[in-house]
């Protein structure tokens, strides 16, 4: 019985030690993977942030771009009318120059909020 029991012990020993291995083993992997990744995590970040700051500065040199391009248009359009169109040159140098022809009344409308 003596002999039985210290087998017993025996066999339960080679059991947590057969045991052990493949929990250490598993512990080791699941390290190996979380360093993995953590290691991952802070190379990629910086990039990440990164891009995500210039995907911000190109939405807003679009919105410059368009603005731009609507003010050049606006600007050809103008020289072509100066260039073009005596009627337009006349009412653009008679306004810029505060000067009317004869019998003419020019009414100037102020956008400014009246003083109380």
């Amino acid at each position: 019985m003596v002999q039985n029991q210290t087998l017993q012990r025996a066999n339960s020993r080679r059991r947590t030690q057969s045991e052990l291995l493949p929990t250490a083993m598993r512990v080791v992997s699941v390290l190996i993977v979380f360093c993995s990744l953590l290691t991952a995590g802070f190379t990629f970040y910086p990039e990440w942030v990164r891009l995500h700051d210039m995907k911000r500065d190109l939405a807003k040199d679009k919105a410059r771009l368009e603005e731009l391009t609507k003010l050049a248009k606006d600007r050809e359009q103008e020289v072509h009318l100066l260039q073009n169109d005596p009627e337009y040159l006349e009412t653009i140098a008679r306004d810029r120059l505060d000067l009317m022809k004869e019998g003419e009344t020019i009414f100037r409308l102020s956008s400014a909020k009246p003083r109380s």
